[in-house]
């Protein structure tokens, strides 16, 4: 993994009137990192994801993409989220082509790119499917296909499974990390699943509950796939669980 620094946070606060969803929020992810955030409902997750795609530029402090600060959103940063919210009288390639809107590619370059993403995600014999016609771990599939078409730097998720049921969650787990390991793409993922965090992250960013800050950062350094039934990641999983239940006086 290359140690150049892909996302600075620094000391990034934000206030909604009187309440302070995120406070003194500091954290640097290496590129090609794959970085977990984990934490209590409420505890600024997602806000932190819609500050760095740009959705909202009210905030103190400072994002930075390889050292230079953030403004507004860019091709750099694709996002994906927990619904697929695709376009039900578009086709999957239409679909998936919307995340080439602000690129200037001929007609030939952007099918070229979209039929390269729907391959990377085993969709390529739906390309003309609509919506109405996949499942739901298809629909999504659709969707991190769109987020990555554009070839961000950056790719961030916002539970983008836990509306699936079980089996499929895991299945697009795998995809996910495949994805992530062929790509190389700076990966940040927002989830309440621990055991989705402890299989996928090279690193877990526990979060305190509101204001969200950083109560312990936890580098998992052994090697995918996984094993979920082994005693280590049983063990992960539960000191995970412990940081974000646990208050704060106890850390």
């Amino acid at each position: 993994m290359s140690l150049q620094t892909a996302v600075g946070f620094r000391h990034v606060r934000k206030q909604w009137q009187q309440i302070t969803a995120i406070d003194n929020f500091s954290l640097d992810i290496a590129a090609g990192e794959l970085v977990a955030l984990v934490g209590s409902s409420g505890c600024g997750k997602s806000t932190l994801l819609r500050l760095l795609v740009g959705l909202d530029g009210e905030f103190e402090g400072e994002i930075q993409i390889e050292g230079k600060p953030i403004n507004g959103i860019g091709a750099d940063r694709g996002i994906v989220f927990q619904e697929p919210r695709l376009f039900p009288w578009l086709t999957v390639a239409q679909n998936v082509a919307l995340g080439l809107a602000s690129e200037s590619l001929s007609r030939e370059a952007e099918q070229s790119r979209v039929a390269e993403m729907l391959k990377l995600v085993h969709l390529a014999d739906f390309a003309s499917a609509l919506p109405a016609q996949l499942s739901g771990g298809m629909a999504q599939r659709v969707a991190i296909a769109r987020g990555l078409v554009a070839q961000p730097r950056i790719l961030m998720l916002d539970e983008p499974f836990s509306a699936l049921d079980a089996l499929t969650r895991h299945s697009l787990q795998q995809a996910l990390l495949e994805i992530h390991q062929r790509q190389g793409t700076t990966t940040l993922i927002v989830t309440h699943d621990v055991e989705e965090a402890v299989a996928l992250a090279d690193r877990i960013v526990v979060l305190s509950p509101r204001p969200g800050r950083i109560r312990r950062t936890v580098p998992l350094d052994f090697p995918h796939p996984r094993e979920r039934d082994s005693a280590a990641f049983s063990a992960l999983c539960t000191q995970i669980r412990n940081l974000i239940v646990q208050p704060d006086k106890e850390f």
